[in-house]
């Protein structure tokens, strides 16, 4: 009985952290850098944080992270518009993995 409660409870917890993974991160493609904007294409849909006011953070590649707390600007179809003051360390063609990012977090 402990033994079945227990690989429920792994299974579940399991369950939870891929669902939030799922959720956080996604890959986009710079399209665009106009002074400190850029415009990212996101691949696959939308996820419900990237709106106009989120934040949003960008890691490199290899892992580096690049942007913390860039605010989003405009969120239109598969389009998310940042401005940062990292837009200069960015370049079109660049694929980044983004996630949700803070506020508190900066850039």
């Amino acid at each position: 009985m402990i033994k079945n409660l227990f690989i429920s409870f792994v299974l579940l917890a399991f369950g939870f952290v891929s669902a939030m993974a799922a959720d956080e991160a996604l890959a986009g493609k710079v399209i665009a850098i106009e002074g400190s904007q850029v415009q990212i294409e996101v691949a696959g849909e939308m996820p419900a944080w990237a709106k106009k006011g989120g934040y949003l953070r960008a890691t490199m590649s290899d892992g580096k992270l690049l942007l913390r707390g860039a605010k989003i600007t405009a969120s239109d179809g598969k389009l998310i518009t940042v401005t940062t003051p990292k837009a200069k360390e960015m370049k079109v063609g660049d694929v980044y993995t983004l996630a949700k990012g803070k506020a508190s977090a900066g850039c």
